[in-house]
């Protein structure tokens, strides 16, 4: 009887401690660990999450069954792909290039041309053949020395001269086209014989079509 008594007290002392050893592993501690039964196993909720305790035993790693289960990160959207740049579109188009002849001049009140004049004009006749399809204007001026009405005729002469020039020289008198300025627009001062001589002159201006490559 004693002996089983003594089991019976051991059973009890057993029951005691486990109990305690249970209390203990709920207490708010100052361990953080994992809560365990009587089983050592870790106390799981009905939802399947362990119950956080404060056990010295279980202030440790987390247990792989106690870990939380990794959250999925969302991929980064790939991007957008960069179109590519889209070359730009070149065409070649004709457009018209201004061209202005200058360099013929006269002595005063004259319009017999020099011989500085001659090599000038024999540069414009060559212009013409190579580009036939431009046309000339053949512009004659004079110094403000006399009359406008005077200095209208005779810039006109001086234009009749040059364009006379030109047609013995190959180019069709329908390509050019004549007008007298008498002294308007003069390209130097009157006041000095060398500024008059540069204002006694013919002006030939005309265009030429060129390519130009445009986007």
């Amino acid at each position: 009887m004693e002996h089983i008594k003594g089991i019976k007290g051991i059973t009890l002392l057993v029951a005691i401690s486990g109990g305690l050893f249970a209390s203990a592993a709920y207490a708010d501690g100052g361990y953080v660990g994992y809560a365990i039964n009587h089983g050592a196993k870790p106390v799981v909720t009905s939802r399947g999450i362990c119950v956080r305790g404060g056990r010295p035993v279980t202030d440790g790693p987390v247990p792989v069954y106690c870990a939380p289960a990794p959250v999925a990160v969302a991929a980064a959207p790939t991007p957008a792909p960069v179109p590519a740049p889209i070359a730009p579109v070149e065409q070649t188009i004709l457009v018209s290039k201004p061209i202005t002849i200058t360099g013929i001049n006269f002595k005063f009140d004259s319009y017999k041309l020099l011989d500085h004049d001659i090599r000038v004009l024999d540069e414009v006749a060559s212009f013409a053949k190579n580009h036939p399809e431009a046309v000339l204007d053949v512009n004659g001026y004079c110094s403000k020395v006399g009359t406008y009405a005077y200095n209208l005729k005779l810039s006109k002469l001086r234009a009749q001269s040059v364009a006379q020039y030109l047609t013995h020289h190959g180019v069709a008198s329908d390509r050019m086209v004549l007008k007298g300025h008498s002294y308007d627009n003069p390209v130097a001062t009157n006041a000095t014989p060398q500024g008059r001589f540069l204002n006694q002159r013919v002006e030939i201006n005309s265009s030429i079509k060129v390519q130009k490559t445009v986007r």
